[in-house]
């Protein structure tokens, strides 16, 4: 049978990206002493890009022959470098992710196969291999989560933690289509909490962490779906607040304080979506020993957008339920929230705007549990919000510092444009 001539230009393509790349100082223009000019031949990198590119442009006007020639290629080079199959396996998500509607089931089992072997082909291959093998699985899990989850699940034996790689494509596929995995969850997370003891290396916490956090923030997305557009409208939250309880222990207690700061940051970010997912009472028993141990990462981490982000979420799962351990924390929290808003932006730092956005949301999850405080500050418990905080906040206005000041202005504003939004009677201001 005559090979089609888009299977043959992508063979052609596939052949070249299999190709060697020259000794440094061999290509034209880079050698000891030279300097590339105009007509000087692209580098490898740049060749390799071209190459992914175009096999992208192939499939995307012949998805399913550019995929399958791809996974031919790939069940075929059993030797051939993992630079070359990362090459590979992400122009077939390129392709996935354009096409994706008009793949068969047939060229998706083709793709999930491959990309499911070449997760498992080395004991510790390279995380850019891992990661493009599971950005083909999540991308194919879109449509076909059934298939990609029972690929998944043969790397994940009882007893024995995968490799970080098939965790955090486990959490992809939960990100990528809710509706499909959130059903599978109990039984993931039932097979997953009791290995998270036995994790040992940085990178395993690093990508349990992970795992954990799109887990949460799935569950979280089916239950506001609501019976309206959930498949199973039984399940709710609370349904994973046991396993999800015992993660939430070892995370807080141990990981946040662990030595390597990705892990902290990792555990943290997992610990946000969480906190509304357990139980109330096991958060209130938690929260005396977890909002120091947040507050305390801001000194050791450079960026605090996550930090922010996490305390924000954590705030909010306790004002629901009606924590009263806020009380006994609220000076702390209040002092190193303003010292955060008041702390110089750092251009260099993507995240600065997202930072304070998160921090002002800080202030107005705190604005709404205050007047359920009576002793904070010595105001009557029936005077309304926008007289609690800001009662507060007056006495920093007086401070030496120009930059505490600012930074006491920019949160009555704010708190005045919350309470004009929320149409809450301003009434008096501390008593001004």
């Amino acid at each position: 049978m005559m090979e089609s001539r888009v299977r043959r230009l992508a063979r052609a393509l596939l052949e070249a990206s299999a190709e060697p790349e020259p000794e440094p100082g061999a290509e034209p223009g880079t050698g000891p002493g030279a300097e590339p000019g105009p007509g000087a031949e692209p580098g490898p990198a740049a060749v390799r890009e071209q190459l992914r590119a175009a096999l992208a442009a192939l499939g995307d006007a012949e998805p399913e022959e550019t995929l399958g020639s791809c996974a031919e290629f790939l069940r075929e080079r059993e030797r051939l470098p993992w630079p070359s199959r990362v090459l590979i396996l992400r122009s077939m998500g390129a392709v996935i992710r354009s096409r994706l509607p008009e793949l068969g089931p047939g060229a998706a089992a083709a793709a999930i196969a491959v990309a499911a072997h070449e997760m498992g082909r080395s004991k510790e291959p390279p995380w850019e291999w891992q990661e493009a093998a599971g950005a083909v699985l999540a991308e194919l899990g879109r449509r076909f989560p059934g298939p990609v989850l029972e690929q998944l699940l043969r790397k994940f034996p009882p007893g024995i933690l995968p490799q970080p790689g098939v965790i955090r494509a486990l959490a992809d596929l939960a990100a990528a289509n809710v509706f499909g995995m959130v059903p599978f969850l109990s039984s993931i997370l039932g097979t997953l909490v009791p290995l998270l003891g036995t994790a040992r290396a940085d990178s395993m916490k690093c990508a349990l962490c992970y795992a954990l956090q799109r887990f949460s923030e799935s569950v979280q997305e089916y239950a506001a779906a609501g019976q309206a557009q959930a498949p199973d409208p039984t399940i709710r939250g609370d349904a994973f607040a046991p396993e999800l309880g015992a993660a939430f222990d070892l995370l807080s207690l141990q990981w946040l304080h662990g030595r390597d700061g990705k892990v902290r940051l990792a555990a943290l970010e997992a610990l946000g979506p969480m906190s509304s997912l357990i139980s109330g009472e096991q958060l209130e028993e938690q929260l005396p020993k977890l909002l120091p141990a947040v507050l305390g990462l801001y000194r050791k981490h450079p960026e605090p957008f996550p930090i922010s982000k996490s305390l924000c979420q954590i705030l909010e799962s306790s004002v629901a339920v009606g924590s009263r351990s806020l009380e006994a924390q609220l000076e702390p929290l209040l002092a190193a929230l303003l010292a955060q808003i008041c702390a110089p932006a750092d251009p260099s730092v993507p995240t600065s705007a997202k930072n304070h956005t998160e921090l002002l949301r800080c202030f107005s999850v705190l604005g709404e549990q205050l007047p359920k405080f009576p002793k904070f500050p010595k105001f009557p418990p029936t005077a309304p919000f926008p007289e609690r905080l800001p009662a507060w906040l007056l006495p920093r206005l007086a401070c030496s510092s120009e930059r505490h000041r600012v930074g006491a202005l920019l949160l009555l504003r704010h708190l005045l444009n919350s309470a004009r939004e929320c149409r809450q009677p301003l009434g008096r201001l501390g008593g001004i």
